[in-house]
């Protein structure tokens, strides 16, 4: 956490921030809000890193635990294969870690709307849904489709 939190609690070096609003203050409140504000999240992606999800999840100032699902499934040898039992397995073992941990269980890696929602009922919270590129590209997508429909009308 050193590297990721303000003293008292770590190390980071204070300047300015938008946390602050442009607001001067003092040393000890500014390294508060910002550690307030800082949101860590951990990204598990092989096998060693879900059997350790309890550990992990036990460390004090994380606040997410994730799973990158596309990475862990080749770290298993099963590429792609995203609803596949071991990750079903592995998502089950990080929600019930961070549970008893008072963490936020996570995902990235899934961009199919129902595994999104298989895994959103199992109990995940924070979601990456996807990336800039994969979003601009859809867009790309459907209005080129749109337009290419007029053109053919």
């Amino acid at each position: 956490m050193a590297a990721l939190k303000y003293a008292p609690m770590g190390h980071r070096s204070i300047g300015p921030t938008p946390q602050l609003g442009a607001r001067p203050l003092g040393r000890a409140e500014t390294a508060e809000v910002l550690n307030a504000s800082t949101l860590v999240a951990v990204m598990l992606e092989s096998p060693q890193a879900i059997d350790n999800a309890e550990v992990i999840a036990a460390v004090n100032g994380i606040d997410v635990l994730m799973i990158g699902t596309s990475d862990l499934t080749a770290e298993m040898g099963i590429p792609g294969e995203l609803d596949g039992a071991p990750v079903v397995k592995a998502y089950e073992r990080l929600i019930a870690a961070c549970a008893r941990h008072g963490k936020w269980p996570g995902m990235g890696g899934i961009y199919d709307e129902p595994l999104m929602g298989r895994y959103i009922g199992m109990g995940v919270r924070f979601i990456l849904s996807g990336a800039d590129q994969s979003f601009l590209a859809a867009g790309a997508k459907a209005r080129s489709g749109f337009l290419r429909m007029l053109e053919s009308a």
